[in-house]
């Protein structure tokens, strides 16, 4: 359950939050207080997830609260959201930031707004905390092994200093642990090592004997180790973390934990060593906290998609409507026609962060690649830069497949993307397709199981660096990735293996280094002669009715641009804001209402909810989905159920007025549907 501490001196003010997250914000737990002392100290006592401050209180103000709140340990963690009463000033955000606020909101407050603030600051404060709890574990596991180390150190020692007659033990014992141990003279010369030691080192025995540790340390880390050996030779024990040089040039995290080595006289002769290989630790640390970041940009990206949709369905639709009115002016037709085009540029542009964000609409049909190829072969152009050639060669009659465009295209933009990064000098990207009758032989030749039978072939081909087999063998892992740090996620490629998986096909790769590589992708053929599909486009003029129509969306802008196209064609409309305003509309219109067509997320009560309340006393009422991403209760495992009527914003006024139509004409020819 998530704890939302609300601090404000006004009453009425915690009363109207506290009901509004409850109601739009699962498992809420709201705590209020009426003083910032009050709210210090519950801050302090019940840490809660998030705090909303508000600034002008008596006494202590909220700049204070906030100051004392993010210097203190206990609370410093916590996100806090300002709250101003006044017109907001440069100054007064600046002010706020200054203090340590993580966002800042002015009166009135827009009620989406502040929840999607909340919700944000919630899932910041989730992922910050399990971070630290990673953190915490790893400094736990560290600690722990150390002390065994330790232990396994002292042992050692009293086994080499008091010389027993032991030695077979003493073998197992050194050659059977996970760590690399190493005895060194006081000069820093190794003088013994077990075999793990030479395997995490990349050496055989014959070379690592007689070198010093500082040929495996680059400049800083050998500062570092002469200053933890200079601490070790005045405490016998030290632990530092350093990285090493493999004798392939690969660098490898560990940690070094020396014990002083002294003679009977009390002189310093040496150290017995351990190195513990920590790359993999780290690694998956790295991989946590990039994940984290992922799916932080991730829902960012879904949300801003969401909003563009509904400015792009107005700004598209408002122009359409233009060129219906502008015929004979052609100037300022043309002008029209280019803000309606880049309205469409930026819809492609959403439909891209929906599908990084894992939210866009998923809908599988039959379709052509070669098409799709083609109209994507311009941005391809712009992403990959003018040093690079795009040659296509295409199967004329290429078959049909079945699956969604969206996903094609993705498919196509993340290997295009993992070919150019290979080629960073230029060079000539190669898209093929073909038809392919592949037997079970051919199968078994490549050692892979699946079902034989007619396949479409879509290939990437690059000619830059190539693959080793090691890089081959983990090129579809989650996170695997051959860039800098920084530079890529590790996540293209096991997408497109995701993706082709998903729809009952399979890749291969061909990749030699300095030869070049080539990713070949195999869906199954559609059955029959199936077609794509060329959707029912009814003719304006007979796109039309005289039914009414519930529009129900809580934009303001897109509910004005609904309400001004559908009387054009001869609806009756009826308007509301949101699910509880749309029951209110129904009590005073005594007629009947034909269509509902409302928005999926709205804030009190979605259009799911709304649709089935207007049911009871509508049950002919046919109803239209609309949104602009589909995280919701309408979608089952990101595919839309085949039962609901969905129109995917952005729309335009035709597209609209057809939606309409369609639905309503199949519920005069006795179809079915809700």
């Amino acid at each position: 359950m998530s704890k939302i501490l609300a601090i404000d001196d006004k009453k009425d003010n915690l009363i109207a939050i506290s009901a509004l997250l409850n109601a739009l914000i699962p498992d809420c737990n709201v705590i209020t207080a009426q003083s910032g002392a009050e709210g210090l100290e519950k801050a302090k006592n019940q840490f809660p997830d998030t705090i909303l401050l508000d600034i002008k209180m008596p006494g202590l103000d909220g700049y204070e609260v906030c100051n004392r709140l993010k210097n203190d340990e206990i609370t410093k963690h916590i996100p806090i959201i300002m709250i101003s009463a006044i017109k907001t000033e440069s100054a007064d955000l600046v002010k706020g930031l200054g203090t340590g606020a993580d966002a800042f909101l002015a009166k009135p407050i827009d009620e989406y707004v502040l929840i999607a603030q909340v919700k944000t600051a919630l899932r910041i404060k989730k992922a910050e905390d399990l971070l630290r709890e990673q953190k915490d574990l790893l400094e736990h596991t560290v600690q722990k092994r150390t002390a065994e180390l330790m232990r396994t150190n002292e042992q050692l020692k009293h086994e080499i200093n008091n010389r027993v007659n032991a030695e077979k033990r003493y073998r197992m014992l050194v050659e059977t642990m996970n760590d690399g141990l190493f005895l060194m003279d006081e000069n820093c010369l190794i003088t013994f090592a077990n075999n793990r030691l030479f395997e995490i080192l990349g050496y055989s025995k014959d070379k690592i004997i007689g070198m010093s540790v500082h040929n495996f340390l680059d400049v800083s880390n050998q500062r570092i180790f002469d200053e933890q050996m200079e601490v070790h030779k005045k405490n016998n024990h030290t632990v530092c973390e350093l990285t090493f040089t493999r004798k392939n040039g690969q660098k490898i995290d560990a940690i070094l934990s020396p014990s002083a080595i002294i003679d009977a006289e009390g002189q310093f002769k040496g150290s017995l060593g351990v190195i513990t290989d920590i790359s993999e630790k780290k690694q998956l640390e790295a991989q946590l906290v990039q994940s984290q970041k992922m799916e932080a940009i991730g829902l960012l990206a879904g949300g801003v998609a969401h909003d563009f949709n509904n400015l792009l369905t107005v700004i598209m639709g408002n122009a359409e409507l233009a060129l219906m009115a502008v015929i004979k002016n052609e100037s300022l037709r043309k002008e029209i026609e280019e803000i309606k085009k880049a309205g469409e540029r930026a819809a492609s542009l959403t439909r891209q962060l929906l599908a990084f964000s894992r939210k866009q609409m998923i809908m599988p049909e039959v379709i052509d690649l070669n098409k799709g190829i083609q109209e994507t072969k311009k941005m391809l152009q712009r992403t990959i830069g003018e040093d690079i050639e795009i040659l296509t060669i295409v199967e004329p009659e290429l078959w049909k497949v079945y699956a969604d465009s969206g996903q094609i295209d993705q498919i196509i933009m993340n290997m295009v993307i993992n070919a150019r990064d290979a080629m960073p000098q230029g060079g000539k990207l190669t898209i093929e397709t073909t038809n392919s009758d592949l037997n079970k032989n051919y199968f078994c030749e490549h050692g892979i199981k699946e079902t034989a039978g007619h396949y479409v072939m879509l290939a990437v081909s690059d000619t830059g660096s190539g693959m080793d087999k090691e890089t081959r063998e983990h090129i579809f892992d989650p996170f695997f990735t051959t860039k800098e740090v920084g530079k890529g996620t590790g996540l293209g490629m096991s997408t497109v293996y995701g993706i082709v998986k998903q729809n009952n096909g399979f890749v291969w790769i061909y990749s030699e280094p300095g030869r070049g590589s080539t990713f070949k992708i195999y869906l199954p053929k559609v059955k029959g002669n199936a077609e794509p599909e060329e959707k029912e486009q009814s003719p304006v003029d007979d796109s039309g009715g005289s039914e009414t129509v519930l529009i129900v969306e809580d934009d303001y802008s897109l509910r004005n641009f609904a309400q001004k196209i559908l009387p054009r064609y001869g609806y009756n409309v009826l308007v509301a804001e949101n699910g509880e305003d749309a029951l209110m509309v129904r009590k005073k219109h005594k007629g009947q209402i034909h269509l509902l067509l409302t928005d999926v997320v709205m804030p009190r009560m979605g259009g799911k909810k709304l649709a089935e309340r207007l049911q009871f006393f509508y049950p002919r009422m046919k109803v239209i989905y609309m949104s602009g991403y589909t995280d919701n209760a309408i979608v089952r495992h990101g595919v839309l159920e085949p039962r609901l009527n969905f129109l995917e914003k952005p729309f335009t006024p035709k597209g609209l007025a057809r939606k309409v139509w369609e639905v309503l004409k199949n519920e005069k020819l006795g179809c079915s549907g809700f």
